[in-house]
């Protein structure tokens, strides 16, 4: 589902802490790629909780394989 448009941004990726119970909103775009998604989930979440040991994400596996490798790749592991 798409947001309004706003001046920047027109959707927003959420991330769940389900240890801390924090949420995170994350502004970007429909059109973001998977090597962006991990950009974002880098500077927003990542340098707050590290890795965890679980992701779940509401896309296809193909996209969730896909981030994972482009996190690893990003974090030279």
């Amino acid at each position: 589902m798409e947001l309004p448009e706003s001046t920047e941004y027109n959707a927003i990726i959420t991330v769940v802490n389900l240890v801390s119970k924090r949420v995170y909103f994350i502004p970007t775009y429909t059109t973001v790629t998977v090597k962006k998604v991990a950009k974002l989930f880098l500077y927003y979440v990542w340098k707050l909780h590290k890795l965890s040991q679980y992701v779940v994400l509401d896309c296809r596996m193909q996209f969730v394989a896909l981030f994972i490798k482009e996190l690893y790749r990003l974090l030279d592991i």
